[in-house]
């Protein structure tokens, strides 16, 4: 049976027990303060969030060496199929730059085949393809079987989120600062999703951060509309009332009849810096 490995970045957000089952390697943003580099996964949460208002923070694509390690880490453990799967080119450059050095390092390993997953997603809404892809590596799917399902339905995973405030969006440039102003202004809250190309886009908007949370839902419910479906319930941030929150989607979500796994977690450090703390949000992805 040939051996399969799976390399993502860290935005795709995968939950730690699933890395671990099912030996998934992670490749870090980098996250900046004031000048300063730092991987994702080596500040806490509660450091970065101190920081974002008075500090100058940015993020940064993966160190191309962290990329060259994942890769020959799954060589040295008889691997020599991998597929690699990232955040949305058309928000980041990082599948650009797994690109470039895969291609440089085929030429080292010419026995070692590779494949590049652009997900046009991000956070768990590119997590879940991956997820799905090591399921069906496990149930015994070939190599070629699994890469073209991922690129073939990739765009039946959806996330939707909100967030009480779009000044972080638009100090990263991911929004106008403009259009963030008036709906600070007027209290509205557009419930962000991704389009088919991979980029934000508002799906819908709702008046007030608490019914914000009843939208998400039911944007979410439009999207699986009956449909078999595995399901992702994610937070950012350190409030105790979130976790609740989560807590309850996660009980609303699984309780549904076409639901067949939900998982939670939390949003990236790197994507933390975007959307700020206290973003809720449901990711979906359709099963055939």
């Amino acid at each position: 049976m040939e051996k399969i490995g799976i390399i993502v970045d860290s935005g795709t957000d995968i939950p730690k027990n699933i890395i671990e089952k099912y030996n998934i390697k992670v490749v870090p943003l980098r996250i900046v303060i004031n000048g300063k580099e730092y991987e994702e996964g080596s500040i806490s949460e509660e450091f970065l969030l101190k920081r974002l208002d008075d500090s100058e923070v940015k993020t940064s694509l993966p160190n191309p060496d962290s990329i060259v390690n994942a890769i020959e880490s799954c060589i040295n453990e008889g691997v020599n199929k991998i597929i690699t799967f990232n955040i949305s080119s058309n928000m980041s450059g990082t599948y650009n730059l797994f690109r470039l050095t895969t291609n440089s390092i085929k030429e080292k390993y010419p026995e070692v085949q590779i494949e590049n997953i652009d997900t046009l997603n991000i956070s768990i809404g590119a997590g879940i393809i991956a997820y799905r892809a090591a399921q069906m590596i496990e149930e015994g799917k070939s190599f070629d079987e699994v890469v073209e399902w991922c690129n073939k339905n990739k765009n039946k995973s959806k996330v939707f989120f909100v967030i009480p405030s779009l000044k972080y969006l638009a100090k990263g440039g991911r929004i106008g600062k403009v259009s963030a102003k008036i709906g600070e202004l007027l209290n509205i809250k557009p419930i962000i999703s991704i389009n088919d190309e991979g980029i934000y886009y508002t799906i819908s908007k709702t008046r007030g951060f608490k019914k914000s949370f009843s939208k998400v839902y039911e944007e979410f419910l439009k999207f699986v509309d009956d449909q078999k479906h595995m399901a992702a319930v994610y937070i950012s941030g350190t409030s105790k009332e979130f976790e609740k929150l989560q807590k309850n989607f996660f009980e609303k979500v699984s309780s549904l009849e076409h639901s067949v796994e939900v998982v939670v977690g939390k949003v990236s450090s790197t994507l933390l810096v975007h959307s700020g703390p206290d973003m809720f949000g449901i990711g979906a992805f359709i099963i055939e």
